[in-house]
């Protein structure tokens, strides 16, 4: 999923000789994520299938059970999960290995305003991410937005940024690949979430 191929990568991340990644960080805590509930539904699916839970509702002065229909309920939101994992791991899977891609993209944030003084930073790139929430989702967490981004319509006053989705570039260097932004795809209006 990571296209990690060899363990030595693995093994400096989990040593801390090498920072993993924004782009892996996300994709594994959503992979997490989907497992983690997955396995919920399915700690709750066995109790209930086993007799030793049960959900009811009340209809007037008596109980009525309702246990099937919450089975059927939990093994449509496990389905959901192992649908996301799987789409998860399709829209990962191994672009072209020279050229554009249109799997994966480039995402570039700057904001509108001129330069402040003192200077402050302006722009912020990631590559890799899926889609344009997950490269907010990563700027929230690693550059210091804490109060949350989101889109807003191009005409909002409070637009502070601008979001700039592009195509990757892959050249081959040697054994390695670099990336680098390539074509513009679309542009966002980016604002600090509304509290």
């Amino acid at each position: 999923m990571l296209r990690v191929e060899g363990g030595r990568t693995v093994r400096r991340w989990e040593a801390g000789d090498r920072e993993i990644p924004g782009p892996v960080i996300v994709l594994m805590e959503t992979a997490m994520t989907y497992l983690a509930k997955k396995e919920l539904i399915s700690q709750q699916l066995e109790m209930m299938q086993s007799g030793k839970m049960r959900t009811g509702k009340s209809e007037g002065n008596k109980m009525v059970n309702d246990t099937d229909d919450s089975i059927a309920h939990l093994l449509e939101a496990r389905a959901s999960y192992d649908a996301a994992l799987e789409n998860l791991t399709m829209l990962t899977r191994q672009p072209p290995a020279v050229g554009a891609s249109n799997q994966i993209h480039w995402y570039h944030l700057k904001r509108q305003t001129p330069k402040f003084d003192p200077p402050h930073k302006d722009d912020w790139s990631t590559p890799c991410e899926l889609s344009c929430e997950a490269a907010l989702a990563y700027f929230e967490k690693h550059e210091g937005f804490s109060d949350g981004l989101e889109i807003c319509a191009d005409d909002d006053l409070s637009a502070e940024f601008i979001l700039e989705k592009r195509e990757v570039l892959r050249s081959q260097h040697g054994a390695s690949q670099r990336l680098s932004p390539g074509r513009l795809v679309e542009t966002f209006c980016v604002r600090r979430r509304l509290k």
